[in-house]
């Protein structure tokens, strides 16, 4: 048996064993060996467990490319941290060395705040969190940490634009091993490392953009907790005394 066949087949035992609504037919799906169905099948399972989280907490540290002034290369690093309570409560901070923005959603109005120079805007916002990501990149050009965490499962996803998956094999991040897929759109190739068992969490993303010529990437390490304590935790903005309100600008005004 070769390598790739090996892993096909331990794959498919596991995400039969993980989510036997998804894989039907264990038997079926270890013959063909289907890198693209198997990698499909464990996003689905992936994002179905995504979408019965009720609260989370998320660590996020990421590296990506930037291009100076004289065309060349470095990486940058950003450090986010995310804490849901679905549908409808939703905190966030991102922050680089050079600056801090700190999101705040508690169901009916979203802000975004940036601390280091005082200023916030705020709108009201849709009902629920997989929304609010779409309004807010959509028609104000702002992104969510990690936003595809809650569009994962959901209409909004790019499933359907995947042209090849590939089985990359069996990993560890941060010492929690994971299935490793490869996937090829248009003009994004991404990866994506998959916790193996019964929390079929995202542990690592990396993204390529193959539509410029550098193919700048962009590396994500997510860290977990699926059972927090957010009692204390406050969605709602309340600015401090020399805070500034401004206004959104929408994607394409005065254009």
């Amino acid at each position: 048996m070769t390598r790739k066949k090996a892993i096909s087949l331990l794959l498919s035992a596991g995400l039969i064993a993980g989510c036997s609504t998804v894989i039907a037919d264990k038997a079926e799906r270890t013959a063909q060996y289907d890198d693209k169905a198997l990698a499909l099948d464990a996003m689905n399972n992936m994002s179905a467990y995504l979408r019965s989280l009720k609260t989370f907490t998320v660590h996020v540290e990421s590296h990506f490319d930037e291009f100076l002034p004289n065309g060349q290369k470095v990486m940058v690093s950003k450090k986010a941290e995310i804490k849901a309570e679905l549908p409808s409560k939703l905190w966030a901070k991102s922050s680089t060395v050079y600056s801090e923005r700190e999101f705040y959603f508690d169901g009916k109005t979203f802000t975004l705040y940036t601390p280091d120079v005082g200023y916030f805007a705020s709108f009201a916002a849709p009902a629920t969190v997989g929304q609010l990501v779409l309004k807010v990149e959509q028609e104000f050009g702002v992104e969510l940490p990690v936003a595809d965490l809650f569009l994962w499962g959901t209409d909004a996803d790019a499933s359907a634009s995947v042209e090849e998956a590939t089985i990359v094999g069996i990993d560890k991040v941060n010492g929690v091993s994971c299935n490793h897929f490869a996937f090829r759109q248009n003009e994004l190739d991404w990866q994506i490392c998959i916790q193996r068992g019964d929390t079929p969490l995202p542990l690592k993303i990396v993204m390529t953009e193959k539509n410029l010529e550098a193919q700048p990437q962009h590396v994500s390490v997510l860290q977990w907790d699926t059972a927090p304590d957010l009692s204390t935790q406050n969605y709602t903005f309340s600015p401090r005394k020399n805070d500034h309100k401004i206004n959104f600008g929408k994607v394409g005004a005065g254009q």
